[in-house]
C-alpha cells in the first residue's frame, strides 16, 4: 500500500493505467512534443491538518493558497485566509485573515518536508502576523477572499499582488454628467481609447446583491436575480465598470455581470515589517482579476534574444476574467509585459506601463503587443500559432506558470482544481472531460504560446480507490469513502464554513467533499533529477480538509 510520500496511483477515464506506473506523452501539439510528464508525488500535507508541527505553540490550523517568491535570499510564501482555530470560522468575518511564511532556499530533502516559518504578530508571538495593505494612506480590508495572488521581487523591492474581489463601480459625474469609469492603468490615453469604443464602459444593467455576503459585493442580474447568495439583488447606486472586450462578454445582459473590472493593487514590501505592503499601482482590469506572475532576465517581446531564467529584467503577468467560464463565457488567457526594475516617482507610485499581447502576424507568427488594455488578445490554447483561445475548463481557478530550463526549456502551467456548486451558474455542465477536478498541465515555448491542450494531472480519482485522492489513504474528504485496514480516509474538518449559518455553529454532519485548487510552483526548488530529467515542486491547496499539500513532478525530455 503507497504512502502519501511514495508515488500514488492516480486513475482517469483518459488512461487505462495507473499514472504511477507510466508517463504521459503530450504529443497533441508541437508545444508539447519535448517532453514527457510523470505521475505527481504527493509528498505529504505540508500545512494545516496532518502537517508537520515545525512551530509548537502558534495558533494556527489551516490555510490555502501559498504563492511562493525568491527575494535577498528568502523564500517567501503568501497564504490567503488564514484559520488560527479549528472552529475560527464561527467567529465573525475578519477583516484581516492572510498570513506569511518563510521557508529554505534548498529543496527538499528525501523523506523530510521543509520546515515552515510563519511570521508572528510582534506584539502576540503566538499569533501570526496578518497581511496589512495600505493605499493612499489608507488601510484596505483583507478578509475573506480579499488576499493576495502573486508575489515578486524586481531585485530592489519585494512586491505582492493583491486583489480584494471589489467590483469597481463607477464614478459619479458632476452635476448631471453621465457616470463614468477609471483608466484601467491610470493613463491619459485609456481615456482617448474609451471614446474610441474601447476601455472600460459603464453599466448600469447590473445589479448588486444586499446584504452583502460575508462582507464582499456581489454583481448580480437584475433582471433574474442571478448571482446571489441568502441575498436579493438591488440595483446599484452608480453602476458598475465592465469590460466589453473581455472573453466573458459573451454580447448579451446576463454576461454583463462577469465582465465587471476590479481593482489588482502592485505593492511593495515593508523590510521592517515583511507583511506589510503599500500599494504603488492599481490596476483596474477585468482581464486580469485571476493574475500569475514570474519575472525573467531578459524578455524584448519577440521570439528571439530572450532570457526567461529567473531574473529581474522584466515582468510577465498571466491573467483570466475570473476563475470560471460557463454557458458560453470564457475565463480565457492574457498577457501582459513590463520592464523592471520598478520605477518610483517623487510620490512612491509605480509608473505602471504594461504592454499587452495583441496577437500574432498571421505570416511570421511574431507576436504584437499593445499599450491598450482594450485591444488585448487572448493567448492560442490549442498548440497551434495564432490559434484558437477556447479555453475547453469551465471550472479555470488559479494557475501557476513557471520556466523549466535544460532540458526541457518550455513554460509549463499548471490550473484548475474544482469550486462548490454555490459558486457555478450551471454545475451540471462545470466538470466536463477526463478527471473532472483535476489539476491540468500545460506546456508553450514562449509567455504567448501557442500552449498545449490541457492533460489531467492531479486526478482526484475515486473514493472506493486506495491511493486515489478520494480514497483510504487518500488526501481529500469524501463522504462515500470508506476506511480500509492501515488505510484510513481522509477526515472532514470539524467545523466548516457552512456551520458557520447554522445557530452555535453546530456540525451537524455536513458532508463537503474535498477538492484541488491553487497551485503554485516553487521555482528556486526546481532542479535536475539525475537522470536526465527535471523535478517540479509544487504546492496545492485542498479544500476539506483545509490544507496545503506539498507535491512533485518530474519531467523528461521525449526519447527521439
Amino acid at each position: 500500500m503507497p504512502t502519501r510520500r511514495q508515488p500514488v496511483s492516480f486513475r482517469s477515464a483518459a488512461l487505462s493505467v495507473p499514472l504511477a506506473t507510466a508517463v504521459l506523452a503530450l504529443a497533441a501539439a508541437p508545444a508539447a512534443r519535448a517532453q514527457t510528464v510523470a505521475a505527481p508525488e504527493i509528498l505529504g500535507p505540508w500545512i494545516g491538518p496532518g502537517a508537520p508541527v515545525t512551530q509548537p505553540g502558534l495558533a494556527l490550523y489551516g490555510t490555502d493558497l501559498g504563492w511562493t517568491f525568491e527575494h535577498d535570499g528568502t523564500l517567501h510564501l503568501l497564504f490567503g485566509d488564514t484559520w488560527p482555530r479549528v472552529d475560527a470560522v464561527c467567529d465573525p468575518a475578519p477583516t484581516h485573515d492572510d498570513s506569511q511564511a518563510t521557508v529554505p532556499l534548498a529543496p527538499p530533502t528525501l523523506g523530510a518536508l521543509p520546515p515552515v516559518a510563519f511570521a508572528t504578530d510582534p506584539a502576540a508571538p503566538g499569533e501570526f502576523d496578518r497581511i496589512r495593505l495600505e493605499r493612499g494612506g489608507a488601510s484596505l480590508s483583507l478578509g475573506f477572499g480579499q488576499v493576495p495572488i502573486a508575489g515578486f521581487s524586481t531585485g530592489r523591492h519585494a512586491m505582492a499582488l493583491f486583489n480584494r474581489a471589489e467590483p469597481l463601480r463607477c464614478e459619479a459625474g458632476a452635476k448631471d454628467a453621465e457616470p463614468t469609469c477609471p483608466p484601467t492603468a491610470g493613463r491619459s490615453f485609456e481615456r482617448i481609447d474609451r471614446k474610441r469604443g474601447g476601455g472600460l464602459r459603464c453599466s448600469t444593467g447590473v445589479g448588486e446583491c444586499s446584504p452583502p455576503f460575508l462582507g464582499l459585493t456581489f454583481p448580480c442580474d437584475l433582471a433574474t436575480g442571478d448571482g446571489c447568495i441568502l441575498a436579493t439583488c438591488q440595483p446599484s447606486p452608480t453602476g458598475f465598470c465592465v469590460d466589453p472586450t473581455s472573453s466573458q462578454n459573451d454580447g448579451t445582459p446576463s454576461s454583463e455581470r462577469f465582465a465587471i473590472a476590479q481593482a489588482n493593487d502592485f505593492a511593495i514590501q515593508d523590510p521592517g515589517r515583511p507583511t506589510h505592503y503599500r500599494s504603488v499601482a492599481v490596476h483596474h482590469t477585468n482581464k486580469f482579476i485571476n493574475a500569475t506572475v514570474r519575472t525573467v532576465r531578459r524578455f524584448g517581446g519577440l521570439p528571439q534574444r530572450n532570457d526567461y531564467g529567473p531574473g529581474h529584467g522584466a515582468l510577465l503577468v498571466w491573467g483570466r476574467p475570473g476563475y470560471t467560464g460557463e454557458q458560453g463565457r470564457q475565463a480565457q488567457l492574457y498577457l501582459m509585459a513590463h520592464p523592471l526594475p520598478a520605477q518610483l516617482d517623487r510620490q512612491g507610485a509605480w509608473r505602471f506601463r504594461p504592454r499587452f499581447f495583441a496577437g500574432v502576424h498571421p505570416r511570421t507568427g511574431r507576436p504584437r503587443w499593445t499599450r491598450l488594455e482594450s485591444r488585448a488578445k487572448p493567448l492560442a490554447l490549442d498548440g497551434q500559432m495564432g490559434g484558437d483561445p477556447f479555453e475547453k475548463l469551465p471550472i479555470v481557478d488559479q494557475m501557476a506558470i513557471s520556466w523549466v530550463g535544460d532540458p526541457i526549456r518550455k513554460w509549463v502551467m499548471l490550473y484548475g482544481g474544482d469550486l462548490d456548486d454555490a459558486f457555478l451558474a450551471d454545475p451540471a455542465n462545470a466538470r466536463p472531460g477526463p478527471g473532472p477536478g483535476s489539476i491540468q498541465i500545460r506546456f508553450a515555448e514562449h509567455p504567448w504560446g501557442p500552449w498545449s491542450p490541457p492533460e489531467p494531472h492531479l486526478v482526484p480519482g475515486s473514493p472506493a480507490v486506495a491511493g486515489d485522492p478520494y480514497g483510504p489513504d487518500g488526501v481529500l474528504f469524501h463522504p462515500e469513502c470508506d476506511d480500509l485496514p492501515g488505510a484510513a480516509c481522509a477526515p472532514t474538518d470539524p467545523h466548516r464554513p457552512l456551520h458557520a449559518f447554522i445557530p452555535g455553529c453546530l456540525s451537524l454532519g455536513l458532508f463537503e467533499p474535498g477538492y484541488f485548487y491553487a497551485p503554485n510552483i516553487v521555482d528556486a526548488w526546481t532542479r535536475p533529477d539525475g537522470a536526465g530529467g527535471v523535478q517540479l515542486y509544487w504546492n496545492v491547496s485542498t479544500w476539506n480538509p483545509y490544507a496545503v499539500l506539498l507535491i512533485r513532478t518530474t519531467l523528461r525530455p521525449t526519447p527521439p
